[in-house]
């Protein structure tokens, strides 16, 4: 993990911003049955070496300034988050991962954001630019990967843990029973269980989804409620519990790294950091003792999305 950061970037965005493959492939509409993938039942950590910090010039030049009001940002980031302007990911907004830089740059400047130089990628050729968006519920961080003047990937990190229902309402589209619906099956779904460690404290939980053949991830972080306190196990469910912050990964259809490079948790483990060694994550099927067919059709329940989760298996690392 970087432990340096430009001067300009905020601390919280740039443990956000880490690198590391995949590949893609087009876009099907929601699925009759589920697609016939194979699920990766742990995590395999390899060494890797991390890019050196180095102060790089920022590519894009001054833009106009922004006639938008406050409320008017406010009004607009919300639109551009609750919809994505009806395209399919990875596009967003009509902006597929892989066009233009400028046109990139210019929706992020409607957002009031300023971009500036993060780090620089694994890529020699590829920057990482981010902004951070405060002005708005929830607040955001946003980074753009740069490449030869294209977009090369997208990332957004969306918090408000102060309403998780504020946030869950603005991404209603993108919960995880609307992603499953639409995209099928992912190929990975990882789960990471923390309970309370008291009667008075909420747990917390974070889920990920990864569809590496279309070029995106989501990621779900939510509590766990507190009187599973103590019990044998405790149920996620992921169209009600308390949403705390949710990230999608996007990247353009050549991109050949990996959507977990910019998670740092799966950072952590991958690197096999001092953290990361204590790190205990599982796949959802292992998590649950379902197979592919079940935890489909669980996410299909019109009433909503729960799994049952033993307490006992997240118990760290020694």
């Amino acid at each position: 993990m970087r432990k340096k950061a430009v001067a300009q970037l905020i601390p919280r965005f740039l443990l956000l911003l880490i690198v590391g493959c995949t590949s893609t492939a087009p876009i099907a509409d929601s699925p009759s049955s589920v697609p016939p993938h194979t699920m990766l039942p742990t995590l395999t950590v390899t060494s890797t070496i991390t890019p050196t910090l180095t102060a790089i010039p920022t590519l894009v030049e001054a833009t106009p300034v922004n006639t938008m009001t406050t409320e008017e940002r406010k009004n607009f980031l919300t639109q551009f988050l609750s919809d994505s302007g009806d395209c399919l990911l990875p596009c967003w907004w009509d902006i597929t991962p892989g066009q233009s830089w400028k046109d990139a740059e210019k929706v992020i400047h409607k957002l009031g954001g300023n971009l500036v130089v993060a780090f620089p990628g694994y890529d020699p050729r590829t920057t990482v630019y981010g902004t951070y968006i405060i002005d708005g519920i929830p607040t955001n961080d946003i980074s753009i990967e740069e490449k030869d003047g294209l977009a090369y990937s997208w990332h957004i990190n969306s918090t408000n843990s102060q309403d998780s229902e504020t946030l869950r309402r603005i991404w209603k589209n993108y919960s995880a029973q609307k992603i499953v619906t639409k995209y099928g099956m992912p190929e990975r779904i990882l789960l990471r269980g923390n309970p309370a460690t008291n009667s008075l404290q909420y747990g917390l939980y974070s889920l990920w989804l990864f569809y590496n053949e279309l070029g995106f991830s989501m990621l779900y972080e939510a509590k766990i409620p507190k009187y599973f306190f103590g019990g044998p196990f405790f149920r996620i469910c992921s169209e009600t519990d308390p949403l705390l912050n949710i990230e999608i990964n996007r990247q353009s259809p050549d991109n050949s790294l990996a959507l977990d490079r910019f998670d740092r948790t799966l950072e952590e483990v991958r690197l096999g950091t001092d953290i990361g060694k204590v790190l205990v994550i599982h796949s959802l099927q292992e998590a649950t003792g379902l197979d592919d067919t079940e935890i489909y059709n669980t996410f299909m329940q019109n009433e909503g999305a729960c799994f049952a989760i033993p307490s006992d298996i997240w118990r760290a690392k020694h």
